[in-house]
């Protein structure tokens, strides 16, 4: 099947990996929020994650742009929807002539489901928009009762539109910057069409979890997460192992969004994984790997009579994670991504041949 229609078939979703300069830390400088999920979780239970969920009907209201042109914001927000057409993945695109820009639209559910999840809320107020962009970097607000607004909103993704409209705020858009865009494996049962966002803040906010859906959240370096994975204290679902994989490349948070900065304007890949199940271990094969193609996904994994090692040969551009156990992840890739984006950085202490 094409990309376009597997995309289809697939919820809409938005994730929001969240990056925060930690002063008492030098290599790298920042750390990243993860929270744990819930045993009970209908999707990924126990596994610990990048905040994010399902794209809502409230997050594409046009009275969301009514309230941007309240708060003086109209010119800004018009500056999120300048990237070409033709260089965006299909999560982008809409054919409701009602509804905001998904450039918009899915912005605002990560913001939404952000402060579901940890209380945190991304906004600028009429000052701050009036200022500018700070740089790249995110704007949160802590002064008003979080935990009365953090129900209300989680029962009702409505009331966040009412929530920004009572404080006189709008979503910080311009501070989440496109990263990624994954899909759900076709084998799983539940399967969601996720754009990933990426913003970095100079302090680190404080968090209020959400009983229901967070058992737990940490502040680590990717580094520290991925270390964890592998020593099987926590589980990282693929998309988050191969997005703090990348984060690898840098030291710097302010190196990291400048790159993010750059690259707003660059077009966004699809990352469909394709599954095989080799004689030792699970292979997900990525966009651009010689053996990859989408007419290939099929509800069930094919197995093929051959180890991962067997499965390489005669490969000559290579992008795949190996699965040799559900805490043992190996990532190939073995030429420059497209779009300027940047390679992961296998970290798994088992190289394997």
């Amino acid at each position: 099947m094409a990309m376009q229609g597997a995309a289809a078939k697939f919820r809409k979703s938005a994730s929001l990996i969240i990056l925060a300069r930690d002063k008492t830390a030098q290599n790298p400088d920042f750390k990243a929020l993860l929270f744990k999920r819930p045993p009970q979780a209908s999707f990924m239970p126990n596994s610990a994650v990048f905040p994010g969920g399902v794209f809502e009907a409230s997050d594409e209201t046009p009275l969301w742009r009514k309230h941007f042109e309240k708060m003086g914001a109209s010119k800004q927000l018009s500056a999120l929807t300048e990237v070409p057409k033709d260089k965006k993945s299909a999560i982008y695109d809409n054919d409701n002539p009602e509804a905001i820009e998904r450039e918009i639209s899915l912005r605002i559910a990560a913001v939404r489901e952000a402060f579901e999840e940890l209380g945190v809320i991304f906004c600028r107020d009429r000052k701050s928009l009036a200022q500018g962009g700070g740089e790249g970097y995110g704007n949160f607000r802590e002064d008003f009762d979080r935990n009365h607004w953090q129900k209300l909103v989680h029962n009702d993704s409505n009331k966040f539109l009412e929530l920004c409209q009572e404080l006189e705020i709008v979503p910080d858009l311009w501070s989440l910057h496109q990263w990624s865009n994954w899909f759900t494996p076709t084998s799983f049962k539940k399967r969601f069409n996720t754009a990933f966002f990426m913003i970095a803040l100079q302090t680190i906010p404080d968090v209020i979890k959400e009983k229901n859906e967070v058992t737990d959240f940490a502040w680590r370096t990717p580094a520290e997460y991925l270390q964890q994975h592998f020593n099987k204290e926590i589980w990282l679902p693929p998309p988050q192992i191969y997005e703090l994989s990348r984060l690898l490349n840098f030291t710097q948070l302010e190196d990291l969004k400048n790159f993010a900065l750059q690259r707003r304007h660059e077009g966004l890949d699809v990352t469909l994984p394709i599954e095989y199940m080799c004689k030792d271990s699970r292979v997900n094969l990525l966009p651009g790997d010689d053996r990859y193609s989408v007419e290939n996904c099929k509800p069930e994994i094919e197995k093929i009579d051959k180890t991962a090692k067997e499965f390489r040969e005669g490969v000559e551009k290579m992008h795949r994670i190996e699965f040799y156990g559900p805490n043992d992840a190996v990532l190939r890739l073995n030429y420059q991504l497209p779009h300027g984006h940047i390679a992961p950085i296998n970290a798994n202490p088992k190289k394997r041949d």
